[in-house]
């Protein structure tokens, strides 16, 4: 890592069971008011339409390492307020 460089937590987020786009809207948009997080949704890996399921497949999640407790517990309770979620990180 470069002098200077900030670390960023990478995590991918997803709803079980699954939201709809509108949603991943709104949550993507609440999380990047928060400070120095950006949120990115991706499309759902399945083939299969359904018009019952969500077109999104889930969202990435970006902040520094040293972002602020206040912070992440922020994340935490805008997540949870949407639903059941699983995270994976990226390395």
């Amino acid at each position: 890592m470069l002098s200077g460089e900030l670390s960023i937590n990478r995590r991918k987020i997803v709803f079980n069971p699954d939201i709809a786009l509108a949603m991943y809207r709104e949550l993507a948009s609440h999380l990047e008011q928060i400070a120095d997080v950006d949120a990115e949704l991706f499309w759902q890996e399945s083939t299969d339409f359904s018009y019952l399921g969500s077109q999104i497949g889930g969202l990435w999640l970006s902040y520094p390492q040293n972002i602020s407790e206040r912070s992440q517990v922020l994340i935490e309770n805008i997540l949870n307020h949407y639903g059941s979620w699983t995270s994976e990180t990226k390395e």
